[in-house]
């Protein structure tokens, strides 16, 4: 367990959450019909909250990288993001977080609403049996989900081939030529594509903090989804005869 009196011993612990907002995550890779991006925009709003949460249960100190400014709680600092791709802008934001005295530093993105103080106790755990270790958070696709270490990595942008499945792979050869040694905690699913958001709404009912919205997009998505007309060649289908005022609907033709 990472203790006060370890924190005391210790530069403070940093979580770092690393967005574009819940707009524009939206955006860049929606979840859901665009009728309902008004759902998939409180759940990444949530999936912050919920991050700084975690963060706030492990007495980090807590700081927020977006390209604009975001409505946060006045304890968390709000940092620029320049850079000219996710990897630039992932090296830049880390490096001036450990420019700044982070301590051990912890960065995690806003697609896991299953992110908890959990993996991040323990990862600061293992950072303080071994400084120089770099502990990961894998999540199935061959992403991360959490990425912790007590200084910097040299190389970090050019090295991998970040947001999709190779991320993973990548990362570990460079932390193996580079002498890091590397912890991979207990994998968690993010929020990439609708299949996750499916997966996601199936398990969420177990977690009082989600329950409310999980019910909303599943009864959204499943109106939308239902078909007015069988799709199927020969199916059953739905024959429309207008009725007109004071007249009876037509008979059927007699056989």
């Amino acid at each position: 367990m990472y203790t006060g009196e370890d924190m005391r011993q210790t530069p403070n612990p940093t979580l770092l959450v690393f967005t574009l907002g819940a707009a524009r995550e939206s955006a860049r890779r929606s979840l859901v019909p665009g009728a309902l991006r008004g759902l998939e925009i409180g759940l990444r709003e949530g999936c912050l909250t919920a991050a700084l949460d975690a963060g706030r249960g492990c007495g980090c100190r807590l700081e927020v990288s977006s390209p604009a400014r975001l409505a946060l709680p006045p304890e968390v600092s709000h940092v620029p993001q320049p850079g000219a791709d996710f990897g630039d802008r992932l090296a830049r934001a880390m490096d001036a977080a450990f420019a700044r005295g982070a301590g051990p530093l912890l960065v995690v993105g806003t697609d896991v609403p299953g992110l908890s103080a959990e993996p991040l106790r323990e990862a600061l755990d293992l950072l303080a049996d071994e400084p120089n270790r770099v502990v990961l958070g894998p999540s199935p696709d061959g992403g991360l989900y959490l990425l912790a270490a007590c200084r910097p990595i040299a190389g970090l942008a050019a090295a991998v081939r970040w947001c999709g499945r190779a991320t993973l792979g990548d990362l570990l050869r460079h932390l193996e030529a580079a002498g890091r040694p590397v912890v991979l905690l207990t994998p968690l699913a993010d929020l990439d594509r609708p299949s996750d958001l499916d997966g996601w709404i199936s398990r969420a009912g177990a977690d009082a903090r989600w329950r409310g919205l999980a019910r909303l997009l599943r009864q959204a998505l499943a109106g939308l989804r239902r078909p007015l007309v069988p799709a199927a060649l020969g199916g059953p289908r739905f024959a429309f005869s207008p009725v007109h005022a004071g007249r009876a609907p037509p008979a059927p033709p007699s056989r």
